[in-house]
């Protein structure tokens, strides 16, 4: 729930919908989450902890506010559906999915969405701001901002909680995932958090992301790995009709 509550705050913030009412709230939200999650989970019972836990729970409701007004994004789209086919509990789909998300949405995309307000792709500069008020370096570009908040939430979450990096580790079972790769892309396309995400996901991209989640590897490799499984599947096909 803590990392579902953080991907609330991110998505809000460089949700299309995003605004001057919204970002305080996603801000200072993150904020809290940054800082009082792991002790609210991995802390020893006693004041401190309490306090954290206090932290939490406004945070949370913060962050609901924030995108009950700016809306989520592309990681809840693949979440709901991720979690739902697979049996994943929510929060820990989307902190396998959130450093994917960051990294895809922090690149500059062909095919950005079409809204009046942008007058150019600020995904990056807003992923940098939230680095920076998390106290993550946020580098000298927004480039370097966006790689050092995705590498700042893997390790935060494989480290401060322990939690799983891949949904292989989930003990998602590895046929089945894979005979619903083409599900995965629908749905989640098809989701009505993905018209809020800054960058228009195209489906394939969300397959490559979702097999890459698979294993814990890069979205490249996750590309790689869907293009040999489908020439694979293409020559058992042809071979079977000789």
């Amino acid at each position: 729930a803590g990392f579902d509550a953080l991907t609330h705050a991110f998505e809000a913030y460089v949700s299309v919908y995003a605004n001057d009412f919204t970002d305080g709230m996603a801000l200072h939200a993150a904020k809290l989450i940054w800082d009082n999650l792991a002790e609210s989970v991995n802390g020893e019972p006693g004041e401190e902890k309490t306090r954290a836990q206090e932290k939490m729970h406004n945070a949370a409701t913060m962050a609901g506010m924030a995108f009950g007004s700016a809306f989520l994004g592309m990681c809840h789209g693949m979440a709901h559906t991720i979690g739902a086919l697979c049996h994943v509990a929510h929060g820990r789909t989307n902190s396998i999915l959130l450093p994917y998300v960051i990294r895809y949405n922090g690149s500059i995309p062909e095919e950005p969405t079409s809204w009046p307000k942008y007058n150019k792709y600020i995904a990056p500069e807003r992923y940098q701001e939230i680095a920076k008020n998390l106290g993550v370096n946020p580098g000298k570009t927004p480039a370097e901002g966006v790689e050092n908040l995705a590498k700042a939430v893997e390790d935060y979450r494989d480290n401060k909680l322990g939690m799983n990096k891949s949904f292989k580790e989930c003990g998602v079972d590895e046929d089945y995932y894979w005979s619903i790769i083409d599900q995965i892309g629908m749905r989640a396309y098809e989701d009505q958090c993905a018209p809020a995400n800054p960058r228009i996901p195209q489906i394939e991209d969300m397959k490559d992301i979702a097999i890459a989640a698979y294993y814990g590897v890069s979205q490249e490799e996750g590309h790689k790995l869907r293009v040999q499984r489908q020439g694979e599947a293409a020559t058992e096909e042809a071979s079977e009709r000789v």
